[in-house]
């Protein structure tokens, strides 16, 4: 069983204005508050005065990609313990893996569901009480379902 979490706030930055309103719609719905980016410029301006408890980046951005910011995250020690969750529609086992060679805590495939950006959320940031073990995943909320 995972504790309950602290409020947190999650960053969201992705060059794409309506995929960013929805996911901060349905972030803000459970719980998180979300600060949204348009850019790695922005992000990282974001970035100068606050440090989220998660940070969620869109690969393919224009002028810096979600990549490179990943990169600069990674190895400032501030952004250590943040996870970031990498999203795109560039999905396939190479993106992926470049992603988490350089530091992804995870990767979401576009389109998502809700239900899976929630509980990938809620997973990374919700601690567990070491007296109860691994945490268990459901699989059940990565069924397809009001797809984005």
């Amino acid at each position: 069983m995972r504790t309950e979490r602290k409020a947190t706030t999650v960053l969201l930055v992705d060059d794409e204005r309506a995929y960013r309103q929805a996911v901060s719609e349905v972030l803000n719905s459970q719980g998180y508050t979300v600060v949204q980016a348009g850019s790695a410029a922005e992000a990282l301006q974001v970035l100068d005065i606050m440090t989220p408890e998660l940070i969620m980046l869109d690969v393919m951005m224009p002028e810096v990609d979600g990549l490179t910011l990943l990169r600069q995250l990674s190895v400032e020690p501030r952004f250590l313990s943040v996870p970031i969750v990498m999203a795109s529609a560039k999905a396939q086992a190479a993106d992926r893996w470049s992603a988490w060679e350089r530091g992804a805590s995870a990767y979401l495939a576009k389109p998502f569901t809700f239900d899976e950006v929630t509980s990938l959320v809620d997973y990374l940031l919700t601690p567990a009480d070491p007296a109860e073990g691994p945490a268990e995943v459901s699989l059940e909320a990565f069924q397809p379902t009001a797809l984005m």
